[in-house]
């Protein structure tokens, strides 16, 4: 999960008025994936390709262009795992009815209820919060990003998925919280550096997500870098996504 950074929060939300994706702030269809048309054979999966859309997808693909323009392995890797479709992508406002209930779970301040899914103003409320989330393979991403910010994105939840976060991420609060979005964040800052020039990461990440650092294992702030940095071959055999295993909460059965 990627949360819309506290220190960064003006310059992100005055990129939602000017982005790429060729809509205005005003714009209350947002392209809301309109022409609901089938994507195929393109250079991502989509989560749900029923609700694509031209604009969606070369919104993604400026960020993938990006990727493909950087010659560093973090990049070239992040680019393989995304078009071998080790990983899906869609927007926040697509996210599956599962997944909107554990967005929902993790932003308790936010008022969303289930029968708020797929409004424009849950999009809204969700996109204030998170530039990325994902759960098992699937990654869902806010629109209004720039090419770059969103390729760093993209890097940040394709970590989270080969480490499987969703899982690690809950098992020793706040340590295993600040390990998985410490390595996140360390791959951001080598991709696109001048984003976080002079930023303190471990301040950055336990600031931003509101961790008690009196609660983190000091052996860990010492050395918070742990395994496994990149999505290789080998690191995705080893991920094994397709015996992930997931409770459908009742509100979706």
């Amino acid at each position: 999960m990627r949360l819309v950074p506290v220190l960064l929060g003006i310059l992100v939300c005055a990129a939602c008025t000017a982005a790429g994706d060729g809509h205005a702030a005003g714009d209350e269809t947002l392209d809301d994936k309109g022409d609901r048309g089938t994507a195929t054979g393109g250079r991502f999966t989509e989560v749900d390709p029923t609700r694509s859309s031209k604009a969606f997808r070369s919104y993604i693909g400026k960020a993938l262009d990006v990727l493909a323009a950087d010659d560093s392995e973090l990049a070239q890797l992040t680019l393989k795992s995304i078009s071998a479709g080790y990983v899906k992508i869609d927007e926040l406002a697509d996210l599956t009815c599962p997944d909107f209930e554990r967005v929902r779970a993790d932003l308790p301040d936010a008022g969303l209820e289930p029968e708020d899914r797929g409004t424009l103003a849950a999009k809204r409320t969700i996109e204030a919060e998170l530039d990325g989330y994902m759960w098992s393979n699937r990654i869902y991403v806010a629109r209004g990003q720039t090419a770059q910010r969103l390729a760093a994105t993209l890097i940040h939840e394709v970590n989270h998925v080969v480490n499987r976060s969703e899982v690690g991420y809950y098992d020793d609060l706040p340590t295993s919280a600040f390990v998985h979005e410490y390595r996140a964040f360390y791959l951001e800052a080598q991709f696109d550096p001048a984003e976080y020039a002079g930023v303190d990461l471990a301040g950055y990440v336990i600031d931003n997500y509101e961790l008690d650092r009196s609660k983190i294992r000091a052996s860990v702030l010492a050395q918070p870098m742990t395994p496994q940095l990149l999505p290789t071959p080998a690191a995705w055999r080893t991920r094994n996504v397709t015996a992930d295993r997931e409770t459908v909460p009742a509100v979706c059965r």
